[in-house]
């Protein structure tokens, strides 16, 4: 099937579209979680958590391939619903799927908002707006240009990462940590790293992006999520080395540039900002794909229609996103289970699979399902 696309990404672009996605919150959290685990166990979670998402998104990016190009909503659509109530289970699929993305998105409006409460003093709701504004210019533009901001801020996330893990061996460091085993620590630890690694919104993007190329779509996968694995491994081992004192949960990147000097502080700041900023790009292009694609208006309307009940739910609805925060790895287990029976017929009906391969067969696929409902079990379990 043909794939339509607004424009074309190179295969950098494409392979940063990937980085910039998951390299979000989920990075920051994954050194505090490693302390309640040893650094071998973090080691072995990064290296699983990547085969996991090389074949989860070869799968997505496969079922979005043979669709044409389009989000998993209209894939669900076109090759799992059927007969009459098709189109109600169409948008029921289409409201859920959007409210999970706009959940992130209204999260990440919420941190970037913070970092400029910090950095300026301004109010919280004015912080909202300012940054909703800014980091929507880029996607407003369209998906040519976030593949271009992508790019830049991936090189600038790279070279901050490199001068803090700098800084930190040009001091004396920490004992290398270890901990207790529990199972219950490690589930966890494995789910956040799955989280700070995975980007199932940018892989719909790549396949456009790339105009359905199985070779530079495979290169962008191997290499994205490979590249996204080892910044989580060195974030994670500089704060561990580096870090004075107990590791926060939220600002464990802010507490080792504390650790190594002001102008580190200065550039873990900058880092939380793009980290939050890429993945709004990715998030907010997928969520107007999605509206575009059910109701079919222009890109831009689709954007505004997408993103204002993202910024209205994170200036007035801060207590009640927190209980949908909660149920979450529920529609994670849900999307994830119907992707797979969706791509087995997809893949049945193709009679060929350019992308996956074998990784798209039978083993592979129930592999990933167990790989989404360990992440869900690790989302939900008290630390030990």
């Amino acid at each position: 099937m043909k794939i339509k696309s607004e424009a074309e990404l190179t295969t950098f672009e494409a392979i940063c579209m990937l980085v910039g996605n998951s390299i979000g919150t989920g990075i920051i959290a994954v050194p505090y979680l490693a302390t309640r685990n040893s650094l071998l166990h973090v080691v072995w979670m990064v290296a699983l958590a990547y085969i996991a998402n090389v074949i989860l998104h070869l799968i997505i990016a496969e079922l979005s391939y043979n669709n044409g190009g389009v989000q998993l909503v209209k894939s669900f659509e076109g090759e799992l619903f059927h007969g009459a109530a098709k189109k109600v289970f169409s948008w029921v699929a289409f409201v859920v799927y959007g409210l999970a993305i706009m959940v992130g998105v209204s999260g990440n409006i919420n941190g970037g908002a913070q970092i400029f409460v910090n950095w300026f003093g301004m109010p919280l709701w004015t912080a909202q707006l300012v940054y909703y504004a800014v980091a929507g210019c880029v996607v407003f533009m369209g998906m040519k240009a976030v593949g271009i901001a992508q790019k830049y801020s991936v090189v600038l996330l790279i070279g901050i990462v490199a001068a803090m893990t700098a800084g930190t061996f040009l001091r004396p460091v920490n004992a290398l940590h270890s901990s207790a085993f529990h199972w219950n620590n490690l589930l966890a630890l494995y789910s956040m790293v799955v989280f700070a690694t995975s980007a199932n919104q940018a892989v719909i993007q790549v396949v456009k992006g790339l105009n359905g190329d199985p070779r530079r779509i495979r290169k962008a996968i191997f290499i994205g999520f490979g590249l996204s694995s080892v910044l989580v491994l060195i974030v994670t081992v500089t704060v561990l080395l580096g870090t004075k004192g107990e590791i926060n949960k939220e600002l464990a990147y802010m507490q080792l540039g504390d650790s190594i000097g002001k102008w580190a502080v200065i550039l873990a700041g900058i880092f939380s900002l793009f980290a939050l900023l890429t993945t709004f790009w990715s998030n907010t292009l997928a969520l107007r794909d999605v509206v575009h694609e059910q109701i079919h208006v222009g890109n831009r309307i689709s954007w505004l229609i997408a993103t204002v009940p993202c910024i209205l739910f994170a200036v007035f609805g801060v207590n009640s996103f927190i209980v949908l925060t909660r149920i979450m790895s529920g529609v994670v287990i849900l999307v994830s289970i119907m992707l797979v029976l969706t791509y087995g017929k997809s893949r049945r009906k193709a009679g060929a699979s350019p992308i996956c391969g074998v990784i798209g067969t039978v083993p592979f696929q129930v592999l990933m399902v167990l790989s989404t409902l360990l992440s869900a079990i690790g989302s939900l379990v008290p630390l030990r």
